[in-house]
This record gives C-alpha cells, structure tokens and sequence, in this order.
C-alpha cells in the first residue's frame, strides 16, 4: 500500500505542476510584441518628410504644414531637426514642402 500512495502523490504532483505551467504560459505566453528600437530612429506611426538644420526653420515649416492641416511633429536629431506626419499625409507634405512660399 505504502508504494500505491507514494505512486498517487507523484503522479498528482506531476498533474499540478502541469496544470501551473499551463496556466503560466497562457498567462505569459511568447512575447510578440516588437522588440523595442532604442537608436531613436523609429518614430512609430509617423514618417520624416525634411530635416533642418535649425529650430527657426523647423518652425517655420512646421507652421506652414498646420496652415495645409496637416499635423506634425518636430523632432530634435543630433544637429538637425526632423518633421514627421502620418504616413497618409507624407506626399501632400513633401508637395507642400516642396513649394515656394507666397
């Protein structure tokens, strides 16, 4: 009797322990998330459309891409300073961008 019992609790615990590391890994599962870029390259949604050298200029065009509607971001780059706009937005922007002021 006494090796029928000692078979039961290892085979129960052998169940339990499954059991956890099932739970677990519906839990916790595979990470897919995307592995995060810490270059500062990868803005997420948005797309560059120019890079200045300057603030004053980076305003001064962000200002007019706002004027057309279209959002932008400034984004301090080393030396230069990037506009981005939502990828839907990129070719009017650059269009936009591409003409003299009036």
């Amino acid at each position: 009797m006494d090796g029928v019992t000692t078979l039961t609790t290892f085979l129960l615990l052998v169940i339990v322990f499954g059991l956890l590391a099932l739970v677990l890994f519906w839990a916790f599962g595979i990470d897919r998330r995307a592995v995060p870029d810490y270059t500062g390259d990868d803005f997420g949604l948005l797309t560059e459309v120019t890079a200045v050298p300057t603030p004053e200029a980076a305003d001064v065009l962000a200002k007019r891409l706002r004027a057309a509607r279209i959002k932008v971001t400034v984004v301090r780059r080393g030396e230069s300073h990037r506009l981005l706009v939502f990828p839907a937005d990129a070719p009017d922007a650059k269009l936009l961008l591409r003409e003299e002021p009036s």
